[in-house]
């Protein structure tokens, strides 16, 4: 038994028959309060020998949820989240997937009044998605889906174009014994989620991720990665509202490599049919760039440099030179990417046009990057949303020349 009364309560939800509109509050509210995190997976790992004692029971995961805010990862998720449903009164079955390897995801299937749902709590998928083909529309991605006879693939269609793009859901209904084994075989030596901390949230028209020592927050049409100082366990307990010694703890074991960048970073997407040689033409040569920049400055050419060229920019071509923009521009043909510095006194920003293909769709991406770890944009989606605006007008005027 575990304490469902309790549990709807820190989900914000109360008892409903079960129904299609319960079951998709309840899936919403545990895939946006219930952390997919693998820190108490690391800790469990370390301090519990047995083998078949080292996955964390619906029980053991629901009251570490309770006291500490914790959630799990995928095979700990989906019998949590079986465990509630169970409880009040829907029909469920537990089915085996893939994302990297076969048998190393797992999900489940609802009964609904509309036929089957899929409520993937594991990956986690944002959205409950019917057991068909079909195309769901989410805030943050579209998930279409292809039925097989002993398969459902999920296709991450728009969204952020990075990471994985597609999951394998299983149709037939997972026997206890092979369900446990994959449990089991997710805490073998080197697997995935034992090796470094991290964390993620979905939260509605967003989600909010960590790892190797970065946040991020994606939307529909942009990611923000963010650096995080260390000691990364007390910046990550409130913006995930886990235990910092229980994430502290993890990150003694696992691991606390420092981020890549010391700066953050902003990046948006667009989503073009032009030819990636084509697409980077547009912008990749002193005439391209300055036409870009047309109706929005006056260009001068201050010369060539060795990786491209300088201009000075200003609001009207009378205006004094010393209130003028200056940009050194740098050209990588190879990786399709334009690189600016602008400098305006002794203020410098730093940003980039680049150029990208993920399965098959291309895209046009603006990035910018922000002085300073800027955690304040983890948490102000308002801020956030007008940076990541401007770098929208920017792949819009960008596509106009396409």
């Amino acid at each position: 038994m575990i304490p469902a009364d309790e549990i709807l309560e820190a989900l914000d939800l109360s008892r409903a028959r079960p129904g299609a509109g319960f079951l998709e509050a309840l899936f919403a509210r545990f895939i946006a309060k219930v952390p997919f995190e693998n820190a108490s997976k690391i800790v469990r790992h370390a301090e519990v020998p047995a083998p078949g004692e080292k996955p964390r029971r619906p029980g053991i995961f629901w009251k570490d949820h309770l006291a500490l805010g914790t959630g799990g990862t995928c095979f700990a998720r989906v019998a949590a989240f079986d465990a509630l449903l169970t409880e009040l009164g829907f029909r469920t079955r537990r089915v085996l997937g893939r994302v990297r390897r076969a048998n190393g995801h797992a999900a489940l299937i609802v009964e609904a009044p509309g036929g089957e749902t899929i409520a993937d709590v594991g990956y986690p998928l944002p959205a409950l998605v019917p057991a068909k083909a079909g195309l769901v529309e989410t805030p943050t991605v579209d998930l279409r889906v292809e039925a097989g006879d002993s398969w459902f693939e999920v296709f991450f269609d728009e969204g952020v174009p990075e990471g994985n793009r597609s999951i394998g859901i299983g149709a037939a209904t997972a026997e206890p014994e092979a369900f446990e084994a994959a449990w089991r075989d997710s805490f073998r030596d080197g697997a995935l989620f034992l090796q470094e901390v991290s964390l993620r949230r979905d939260l509605g028209n967003r989600v909010l991720s960590f790892a190797r020592g970065q946040a991020r927050v994606d939307d529909r049409c942009s990611r923000l990665t963010v650096p995080l100082p260390a000691p990364r366990a007390a910046a990550l307990s409130p913006l995930f509202d886990v235990d910092e010694a229980l994430l502290a703890r993890a990150f003694a074991l696992a691991g606390d490599p420092g981020p890549a960048e010391t700066d953050a970073v902003l990046t948006a997407y667009l989503e073009t049919d032009a030819a990636l040689e084509r697409a980077y033409a547009a912008v990749g040569s002193r005439e391209g760039y300055a036409k870009l920049l047309s109706g929005v400055a006056e260009v001068r050419d201050l010369g060539p440099t060795e990786r491209g060229f300088r201009l000075s920019l200003s609001a009207a071509a009378d205006a004094p030179a010393d209130a003028a923009l200056e940009e050194d521009v740098s050209l990588d043909d190879a990786a399709r990417r334009v690189a600016v510095r602008r400098r305006a006194g002794t203020v410098e920003q730093r940003s980039a046009y680049r150029v990208l293909e993920r399965d098959g769709r291309r895209f046009l991406v603006r990035e910018a990057t922000l002085s300073g770890a800027r955690e304040d944009l983890l948490r102000n989606d308002s801020l956030r949303g007008r940076f990541a605006a401007n770098l929208a007008v920017d792949l819009l005027a960008w596509a106009r020349m396409l």
